[in-house]
């Protein structure tokens, strides 16, 4: 059984440092742009971020792309266009809604390039690595950001946080085992699925019913579109 395994760094080192100040702006500007949009919204939105890795796997790992790809796509960035309808206060919601699609741009860079190395690397060992990354790198920007961080490590909300690190490191695990053995193009789209999810769970637990028919309506269609790039 082989051990921990750091990727070749002479090949990969300034990929990984671009993977981490991304998701690192990535990280910084979803908890920015969640402020201002509802997160049954905001998952639809990141979902956009499958369109860039299908591209990314297009252009730097050579696979083909088809017309249900590009179909696909268009069908997901509808479903985005039907959240930017009919809402008031135009000006305040299309910045976030902009927000929200750069966001999921630097994510899809960003995943796409988590995917190339995790394709050439010891899949715990590179889940490891990418899983602590991010945070140092929050650390040694502002390291009294550890002062405001006390409180996730106390009573009940340290509980909440052990079961979502435990859960997020499993769908890492999953996801990357999923890409070493699969194409990009299939794979990225299957796991933008969960936004279904998130639409309903944002219902039912944040109370968020406005433009009920819209979001489900819109996660529907981005689910639809889900469908087209995987068949």
């Amino acid at each position: 059984m082989q051990g921990f395994q750091i990727p070749d760094l002479s090949k990969y080192g300034l990929l990984i440092l671009g993977m981490f100040l991304l998701y690192s702006v990535g990280h910084y500007l979803y908890a920015h742009t969640l402020k201002q949009v509802e997160a049954s919204v905001f998952s639809t939105l990141l979902n956009t971020s499958t369109i860039w890795v299908v591209v990314m796997g297009y252009l730097v790992l050579h696979e083909m792309l088809n017309v249900s790809d590009v179909l696909g796509a268009a069908i997901i960035m509808s479903s985005v266009f039907m959240l930017m309808e009919r809402k008031k206060r135009k000006l305040h919601i299309e910045k976030s809604i902009a927000m929200g699609l750069l966001v999921g741009l630097i994510f899809g860079v960003a995943s796409s390039m988590w995917i190339y190395i995790g394709k050439h690397s010891d899949l715990l060992s590179w889940t490891m690595i990418s899983f602590f990354g991010t945070p140092l790198i929050f650390l040694l920007v502002k390291p009294k950001i550890i002062q405001t961080a006390k409180h996730f490590l106390s009573g009940e909300l340290l509980v909440k946080m052990l079961v979502l690190g435990v859960v997020w490191a499993v769908d890492n695990l999953a996801s990357l085992a999923a890409y070493q053995r699969g194409n990009v193009s299939i794979i990225a789209p299957l796991l933008q699925t969960s936004a279904i999810l998130s639409v309903v769970i944002a219902i039912i637990f944040l109370r968020e019913r406005s433009r009920l028919r819209w979001k489900i309506a819109a996660s529907v269609i981005c689910f639809a579109g889900v469908l087209v790039l995987i068949s």
